[in-house]
């Protein structure tokens, strides 16, 4: 059993667009994520990747030299890296400006005519539509460069927070299941991941239902969504699942349960507070324990810790104060993240 946790994840996730931030990055993997035992790290990519199949649909600056850098050191430090591709959701930049391909091809895009300048709760961000399959030309491509750069194994496709999804309006899935669709969107994708030897990751709130488990519109699914847990020729089970969840929850957290009854590896994931951190933490080994008891066939597969500011040189500073507990003062979301960093190492250790 120590075996095995020791081979556990343990995941720090962060957004990186720059050329330049990923000198940044190098040193953060050096200095903070080595010296705590982290294992995993997950980079945030698109649109900020510089792809060679569809360089037009780029908006950063990072490239395939960055990548292999940041995985030199990755591998010197006996750390995983693996890319996070945003399928389905968050197609913008939160509101109504969609990402370059959906500038050139608006009909992709579930809601393409909510203006540039819309904000929540207007819009929050946009989602591709699930019914025009030929948004895969496209995505697949970029997929596949993706994997091929970063030489994984892994993919972590999003999907979190889809709220346009089958609306009425849209002429192409007025009328349509909105769960099927999550389901065939799911299923296309990790179709695709299999045939080429590479293990699919995703976010899991919309596989929650919010109003049974009390957890809010953002962390779990109030549209009818969650429905799609209970197809099983669609939502494949050796998926890992990553469970984000940021605020702290008197009841719990029962979508650990939930995951690891239903058969995935489920992956705690938190964010910006040390507390919730340690509350969801404590939470998830007392669910392993019940799960190993009542002979469930999913597992813990690790711990996330989010960081959803643009890696740079500024935030690297505020993590390394935080892992440090250097600035008591210093009120930077990234310098809560470091704490939490910290925090989740020191948990896990003890473990």
């Amino acid at each position: 059993m120590r075996k095995e946790k020791d081979c556990r994840m343990l995941a720090f996730h962060t957004r990186i667009h720059e050329h330049e931030a990923g000198e940044a990055l190098c040193m953060f993997i050096e200095q903070g994520l080595a010296p705590l035992g982290f294992n995993t790290l997950i980079l945030e990519l698109n649109p900020g990747y510089a792809y060679r199949c569809f360089p037009e649909f780029s908006t950063g600056t990072l490239c395939r030299e960055d990548i292999r850098r940041i995985r030199e050191v990755c591998l010197e430090n006996g750390i995983k890296l693996i890319p996070l591709f945003q399928c389905l959701s968050h197609q913008s930049n939160y509101g109504g400006k969609p990402w370059p391909l959906y500038q050139v091809h608006p009909e992709l895009l579930e809601k393409p005519d909510v203006p540039d300048d819309a904000k929540w709760p207007e819009i929050y961000c946009h989602s591709w539509c699930c019914s025009r399959k030929e948004v895969y030309d496209y995505i697949f491509p970029m997929m596949d460069e993706i994997i091929e750069d970063f030489e994984t194994d892994i993919l972590h496709i999003g999907m979190d927070e889809v709220f346009d999804i089958g609306e009425d309006d849209c002429p192409v899935c007025r009328g349509k299941d909105k769960a099927v669709l999550f389901a065939e969107t799911v299923k296309t994708i990790h179709d695709h991941l299999e045939e080429r030897g590479v293990k699919m990751m995703m976010w899991g709130d919309r596989l929650l239902d919010a109003s049974k488990l009390l957890y809010q519109m953002w962390e779990a699914d109030r549209f009818g969504l969650y429905k799609a847990l209970e197809d099983r020729d669609r939502i494949s089970r050796d998926i890992w699942i990553t469970d984000w969840h940021y605020d702290r929850h008197p009841h719990g957290y029962p979508s650990i349960d939930l995951f690891l009854k239903e058969g995935f590896t489920v992956i705690p994931s938190v964010f910006m507070d040390p507390e919730q951190a340690g509350h969801m933490l404590s939470y998830m080994v007392e669910a392993e324990y019940i799960a190993d008891k009542l002979h469930s066939p999913g597992k813990v597969g690790g711990v996330l810790c989010t960081h959803w500011d643009a890696f740079d040189e500024e935030r690297k500073e505020h993590l390394l104060k935080g892992i440090k507990e250097e600035d008591p003062e210093d009120k930077n979301t990234s310098y809560f993240v470091g704490q939490v960093l910290a925090k989740v190492s020191q948990l896990c250790r003890q473990s």
